[in-house]
């Protein structure tokens, strides 16, 4: 494998982009060009899931390779300890210079994890006692809680969209600059998150474009106890949607942005490298009458998973479930870096370069909500949700029949229930 090694490494990971919402995933309204085009020159998995569908647990669990049962990272106030091995300090043993930019979500004063640069700052508060009084003085659009998406939405722009734009600015010059040392650079934008808030033209353009759900696909669907609707009129659920696809567009048009700057730094300095866009879980974006995550229904577990570059197989579609885990050991073999102890990811390298994939392979999502931790398993076409203390409520979907997941059908699996 000595043709990977030492070559340039960038990962841009965007916040809360449903995967389903791509021109490759079939979406007949969205416009993403170039995620398109970097599916293209490169390797797609059209089944690649979070480890779990909230921002910091997913995010740590990312840059450790490890399920949040063992990080011990479940909520959003979850803090990675100093000590943890991550990704950027394998990087960082192998002569990586590691930068991040932008958004990661730490939480508590190590704001680094192993990057040796920081050139963006974060966008949430990162400290114990987060939150304090809301800004007053920043327009209608002031970054929204998560209980409130409600209240501000349209076309315009937003403390989201502005920091969105300051991250790129700063990836783009330093992409510019010589580098002595190879890099790995971590984009990390706050789109398409909201507050769903997107660039006015966009936000007609999908206005115009985009219908509400149709609600009455889900008449017959028996919703989990534990996971509550979130009904809004109709003309809020249409708004909401506008925004959010808008946004996703512009995230699209930022990636194009750093992906063109990422090839002109590799011809300028004669290297090679290795391009992966991700996200950290998705968006139900009403689907289902849900709004947000946490949820283990595809629309909040599915994230988009692309690598383009040096030995990777171009144009080529995986359609196993991997996980988001698979990052961090997969940069880890691309670099020839230190692999971190005790993985739950497995590296796609093989599949990249268009080798075997292990048909058989479980894939597990964990969530925690209060009295209810929660676990999903994707294996083959079977995807199981059970929720503690609610067994009888326990979920089975087969994806092959039933890809929406509307109906739960257990009852008529009970042994392949028991065996995932």
């Amino acid at each position: 494998m000595s043709e990977f090694k030492k070559h340039d490494i960038l990962l841009f990971m965007s916040d809360q982009h449903n995967a389903f919402i791509t021109e490759t995933a079939g979406d007949e309204f969205i416009s993403t060009p170039n995620l398109t085009r970097l599916a293209a020159s490169g390797t797609e998995f059209t089944d690649a899931l979070t480890s779990c569908p909230l921002c910091v647990p997913a995010r740590m669990s990312m840059l450790s390779g490890q399920l949040p049962s063992r990080t011990g990272i479940f909520t959003n106030n979850g803090a990675l300890p100093g000590d943890y091995a991550t990704v950027a300090h394998s990087l960082g043993a192998a002569g990586y210079e590691t930068v991040l930019c932008g958004r990661m979500h730490f939480n508590g004063p190590d704001q680094f994890h192993g990057f040796t640069k920081r050139l963006v700052g974060d966008f949430t508060p990162c400290l114990p006692g987060r939150g304090g009084p809301r800004r007053a003085d920043l327009g209608p659009y002031v970054c929204t809680p998560a209980g409130e998406i409600d209240k501000h939405y349209g076309g315009g722009t937003s403390p989201v969209l502005e920091y969105d734009r300051a991250v790129i600015k700063a990836a783009l010059d330093y992409l510019k600059q010589p580098h002595d040392k190879p890099i790995f650079l971590l984009v990390g934008t706050y789109g398409p998150h909201h507050t769903f808030v997107a660039p006015p033209e966009l936000y007609k353009k999908y206005y115009d474009l985009i219908p509400a759900p149709d609600s009455t696909r889900y008449d017959h669907y028996d919703l989990h106890p534990v996971v509550n609707k979130r009904i809004f009129d109709p003309e809020t659920v249409r708004c909401m949607r506008a925004a959010y696809y808008g946004m996703i567009e512009n995230i699209d048009r930022q990636v194009g942005e750093v992906y063109d700057a990422w090839q002109a730094h590799l011809e300028q300095n004669r290297r090679q490298g290795l391009f992966c866009y991700t996200s950290d879980h998705g968006e139900q974006a009403g689907e289902k009458e849900l709004w947000g995550k946490m949820t283990f229904h595809r629309d909040a577990i599915s994230i988009p998973l692309i690598f383009s570059g040096t030995g990777v197989k171009t144009d080529n579609r995986v359609e196993l479930p991997c996980s988001i885990m698979d990052i961090t050991p997969t940069l880890c073999d691309f670099a020839q870096s230190p692999c971190l102890p005790d993985q739950d990811g497995k590296s796609l390298l093989p599949e990249l370069q268009g080798k075997a994939q292990n048909a058989d392979r479980g894939v597990i999502s964990e969530l925690y909500i209060p009295d209810h931790p929660a676990r999903m398993v994707r294996q083959g076409k079977w995807k199981y949700i059970t929720y503690f203390g609610c067994d009888e409520h326990d979920q089975l979907f087969d994806l092959e029949v039933d890809p929406h997941e509307y109906r739960n059908c257990i009852s008529d699996h009970p042994e392949t229930a028991c065996q995932l």
